[in-house]
């Protein structure tokens, strides 16, 4: 009977634990604010950004908007094999990424250039 709850137990623990999975190069450093991100002192850096998944390329998952409470970014990660993120992707993800500036027209439209993605999950 005791075994019997030690194995109830466990799986509850493991069902209850929240998955990650990685993509890229490892997702190491104290996570910043998208906001701080989007500074334009940030340019060139390398960054960690947590947020929430909004949006994801439908195509092949090589770009997704991550957003906070303060704003939100387009980050931009294709693997060597060319592919990106799972095009079904959805909640928490932090994302090590270079912070990159292009240039539309006359406006300054920041983004991040990851080299590793980690999804956290719900």
């Amino acid at each position: 009977m005791i075994i019997v709850l030690l194995v109830v137990a466990s799986i509850a623990v493991i069902a209850g634990c929240e998955s990650t999975t990685e993509f890229g190069e490892p997702v190491t450093g104290s996570s910043v604010s998208v906001g701080t991100a989007l500074d334009h002192r940030s340019v060139g850096r390398t960054l960690t950004v947590e947020g929430s998944i909004h949006e994801v390329c439908r195509d092949e998952g090589c770009w997704f908007i991550l957003a906070d409470d303060t704003s939100e970014i387009t980050v931009r990660y294709v693997a060597d094999n060319g592919l990106g993120i799972p095009v079904i992707s959805k909640g928490r993800a932090r994302v090590r990424a270079v912070v990159r500036d292009t240039v539309i027209g006359k406006n300054r439209v920041p983004e991040l250039r990851a080299v590793g993605v980690q999804l956290l999950g719900e």
